[in-house]
């Protein structure tokens, strides 16, 4: 006698968004629904807000990038001028290294 065990499936639990995307999903398909203007408006809304957030997110890491490439800039001047600042003092004879 051979003793067979099923192989178990793993519950899939659907979650809530899911459930109520679907559900929107069905009413904004459904012409008789009374809500379904002020639904697409709405739906228009959080696409106009997300493309903004998008750009604003998109100029603040622009931003960053210029902060931190001016940043390297100025340290890189800095320490180009202090050196030529060394050559002149050393060209001029002097021994005070500032």
């Amino acid at each position: 006698m051979k003793i067979e065990y099923p192989e178990k499936r793993p519950i899939t639990k659907e979650l809530l968004p899911q459930i109520v995307e679907r559900i929107f999903a069905i009413c904004k398909t459904d012409s008789n629904f009374p809500l379904k203007s002020k639904m697409t408006n709405i739906d228009d809304e959080i696409t106009i807000n997300k493309n903004k957030i998008r750009k604003q997110e998109k100029l603040l890491n622009d931003s960053k990038n210029l902060s931190s490439n001016i940043i390297s800039r100025l340290t890189n001047l800095k320490n180009s001028n202090q050196e030529l600042r060394s050559k002149l003092l050393e060209s001029l004879g002097s021994d005070i290294w500032i």
